[in-house]
């Protein structure tokens, strides 16, 4: 194994798909061909990482942010999409970009060194902040860029990981916490944000608490956050659940505004455990908002009322059960926005079911909605495309 660990896991690691998001100028921009010569592919580049977001400029934007994805045996994770906090965080004003590479060119070593000069020149065009961000190989990238102290202003790694998981690499798969821990003995002043989530198959467990006790002795503020609730697996930071509970923070930490001691707890928003009022007004649909507030049950069983939870991409959802006649059920079926635009609040009347120990929602022309209720007392729940494309996951709680 003295070669993958030389490359630094550039081989085993079998990172899942690095979570993989505009600048006028692109950085170090591919190089442009001629009518006789091809444009050669670039191996390394930096570009805007959302380009349909015009830059605001260094004068300005709150700063830059450069992202950097995750490194996969199998697939260019330069082709992954942008997680939805970075896109969060152009629309907070920063200039985002991703530095993108191909398999055969990433390297530790490299990676972080291209960083490294991203955020130089991004501090000589006149940003006044400079934040580096990474995911699993990139969230390792980014700290080796941060070895010398004035690269960056901060740095935000989530789930980081460069040596595989305990499926695939067991030999080397607890070096993402060696390893790990020799990175953040060489960073120095920079602040570091680092996110490390539950059940993620890359993590060896502990390192939130090592974390913590490395970076003691620094005279500077970090924010580590330790398996936050709700968030589970090596790309939970790519949902638009982890967008919605800690893009704000993140905004703040970049851009040194979080100077007091605080933790996951003072970091992470309510979103999603409460409804909020977007919820509650639809979007300017009356016939939504009403609903919410005047239907009482027709008839009382264990399962009519409100019921309230959340997807993972980031939008809130509510089952209002209004009828249960026999196998027959009624129900108002809410859909708060979502992150993008185009995803706005929505409202449906649905009729459904119960077979096999679930209420189904299956008609015509409808996506199909299931529930199964859990020995707790919430509702499991499943949204599935009318074309099977797509599958979203929840846990429905009644509401008092």
């Amino acid at each position: 194994m003295k070669w993958v660990r030389d490359r630094l896991g550039r081989a085993s690691t079998g990172v899942a798909a690095g979570l993989a998001m505009g600048l006028a100028v692109v950085l170090a921009a591919p190089p442009q061909g001629t009518a006789a010569t091809p444009a050669a592919k670039p191996a390394m580049w930096v570009e805007p990482a959302v380009p349909e977001q015009l830059s605001l400029g260094p004068q300005r934007a709150a700063g830059a942010i450069v992202w950097a994805h995750g490194l996969s045996l199998h697939e260019e994770d330069s082709r992954a999409p942008t997680p939805p906090y970075i896109r969060a965080l152009a629309e907070q004003g920063w200039d985002t970009f991703r530095l993108n590479r191909l398999r055969h060119a990433d390297s530790l070593s490299g990676t972080g060194a291209r960083l490294a000069k991203a955020a130089r020149d991004l501090r000589a065009q006149g940003y006044a902040r400079i934040g580096l961000a990474g995911q699993s190989f990139g969230a390792f990238a980014a700290l080796a860029a941060v070895a010398e102290d004035g690269v960056a202003d901060a740095v935000v790694a989530t789930a980081p990981a460069a040596y595989g998981s305990f499926t695939d690499s067991y030999g080397t798969w607890r070096a993402n916490a060696t390893e790990l821990y020799r990175l953040l003995r060489q960073v120095g002043t920079t602040p570091l944000m680092m996110v490390f989530f539950h059940g993620d198959g890359y993590d060896p467990g502990g390192r939130g608490d090592m974390t913590r006790a490395i970076r003691s002795d620094r005279p500077v503020r970090d924010l580590i956050i330790d398996q936050p609730a709700d968030l589970i697996g090596h790309s939970a930071a790519a949902s638009g659940l982890f967008a919605r509970r800690f893009a704000g923070c993140i905004g703040r930490f970049v851009a040194g505004k979080i100077r007091t001691p605080a933790d996951e707890a003072d970091c992470e928003t309510s979103w999603g455990r409460r409804p909020s009022a977007d919820l509650g007004n639809g979007g300017g649909n009356a016939r939504f908002g009403s609903t919410l507030a005047s239907v009482k049950p027709a008839v009382a069983t264990d399962l009519t009322g409100s019921w309230y939870g959340f997807y993972r991409n980031g939008r809130e959802v509510m089952l209002n059960i209004e009828q249960v006649e026999g196998d027959r059920v009624v129900a108002s079926y809410l859909l708060g926005s979502g992150l993008m635009a185009q995803e706005r609040a929505e409202s449906s009347r649905r009729e459904g079911s119960f077979a096999d120990g679930e209420l189904v929602f299956d008609e015509p022309a409808l996506n199909q909605l299931r529930f199964r209720l859990r020995p707790d007392g919430a509702l499991a729940g499943s949204w599935q495309a009318r074309d099977g494309s797509a599958t979203l996951d929840t846990v429905l709680r009644r509401m008092p």
